[in-house]
């Protein structure tokens, strides 16, 4: 199974909505996996194979195993999506279109 972070500077309020909007993008494109909020010093660390973030953040969280990718708008729902495909495309996880 997948797993993916959401990382934002607290890892409070944004991280939990950005993971919120991920999990509901994820349905849509029929993908299985297990979504995490997290803070970015636990992002850094984190034994995940994406994370999500905003654009300011990917630079600090970047350096470990996951694949980052940053989003500047955690509820625009076609920005994530866009993350997401690309994500699955470079991985050859296939998905809903």
């Amino acid at each position: 199974m997948i797993t993916i972070g959401t990382a934002c500077g607290v890892g409070m309020g944004s991280s939990l909505v950005l993971r919120m909007y991920t999990e509901d993008v994820l349905k849509e494109l029929g993908v299985e996996a297990k979504v995490e909020a997290m803070d970015a010093s636990q992002a850094k660390g984190a034994k995940v194979d994406l994370l999500l973030t905003s654009p300011s953040l990917v630079e600090v969280v970047s350096g470990g195993k996951a694949a980052v990718k940053g989003i500047s708008n955690y509820i625009d729902k076609s920005l994530i999506r866009a993350a997401l495909i690309e994500f699955f495309e470079e991985k050859g996880i296939p998905y809903n279109e």
